[in-house]
């Protein structure tokens, strides 16, 4: 059995991947710091409460095990919060990457397999994006993921080691059967936010001042049970591709606005009269992101089939799980 290696792998996108890849009889090591992560969202084979910047403890986990390949996953990702706390984030999206890096090379771990973000993109005005359209984030947060991305490259660009990394859109659904999905007390997502104000009956704020044709901003919905597949995809190409380093967008073309996905919402849950305050749009938000996929369905014969009104549906279960036992 081989051993994977999953960093933030008791996040929301994390625990859906460990999960995956525990099915398909992988040994999944999951390390996380639980400053975001939580606990009970664990689906892997072995945990340790490990922060990435800690490069000493780190490393006696790669000491310990004989590691197939490593998911990256661990950071920090508030848009706003990044400009604010410029440091924090330095030190664990950049600084923690770099210490996963050097010890992937130390210990001569071929694959590995990186959490970037669409935020690398910025504000773009056309549309589709794809991966050779101009890296130029506007938030702190896309500037890290931009660093990271390049260590990466610079680093595995040579023959022995593979990596891929991966720009993920926005990330929406739960696997309500196997109880895990997003948990933020306060939430700070926005499908979450609207949910969870919609059944509690209190007013939502939703920014509006975007450069769009309802003026909220659009986004590419994918459902998270979709990107884990996509994520264990890449394992079995990474192994065979001859590149030594691949960027790719995972999206669904699911381009919606928050005033479209508030229908949906309101649709599903049947609830007509809500309270909305219009608030201007955070400091590096873009007006729209879109992503072209076709490389990501070219290369790894992935297609996502998670419909947004089912990735909506197993949300709103999960909220009301949550609240009902005060997660």
């Amino acid at each position: 059995m081989k051993t994977i290696l999953v960093t933030g792998g008791c996040g929301f996108i994390g625990s859906h991947l460990s999960l995956f890849l525990k099915k398909k009889k992988y040994n999944v090591i999951v390390i996380d710091s639980l400053i975001i992560g939580k606990k009970k969202l664990f689906k892997g084979n072995k945990f340790f409460k490990i922060n990435i910047t800690n490069k000493n403890k780190l490393e006696k986990i790669f000491q310990k095990y004989k590691i197939f390949a490593i998911y990256h996953l661990a950071g920090l990702s508030k848009l706003t919060e990044s400009f604010k706390k410029k440091a924090l984030y330095q030190k664990n999206n950049i600084q923690g990457t770099k210490n996963i890096i050097e010890l992937t090379k130390k210990y001569k771990i071929r694959y590995l397999i990186f959490s970037s973000s669409a935020s690398v993109y910025g504000n773009k005005r056309s549309f589709p994006i794809n991966e050779s359209s101009s890296l130029r984030p506007i938030s702190y947060y896309g500037k890290t993921k931009l660093i990271s991305e390049r260590l990466i490259k610079k680093e595995f660009s040579k023959k022995f080691f593979k990596s891929i990394c991966l720009r993920y859109f926005n990330v929406v659904g739960s696997n309500f059967k196997n109880k895990i999905g997003e948990i933020h007390n306060p939430p700070i997502h926005l499908i979450p936010i609207l949910i969870k104000n919609i059944i509690l009956g209190k007013p939502i704020n939703i920014r509006s001042n975007f450069n769009t044709k309802d003026k909220t901003g659009v986004r590419d919905y994918i459902d998270v049970n979709d990107m884990a597949k996509a994520h264990y995809l890449c394992l079995k190409k990474i192994v065979k591709t001859k590149k030594n380093f691949l960027a790719l967008n995972l999206g669904s073309k699911k381009y919606l606005s928050v005033k479209e996905i508030l229908r949906i919402i309101q649709k599903k849950i049947k609830i007509k009269n809500i309270k909305i305050i219009f608030i201007k749009k955070l400091k590096g938000e873009p007006d729209k992101l879109m992503a072209s996929s076709k490389l990501a369905i070219k290369i790894l014969g992935w297609k996502p089939k998670v419909n947004i009104k089912n990735s909506i549906s197993n949300m709103i279960l999960w909220e009301k799980y949550k609240l009902k036992n005060k997660i």
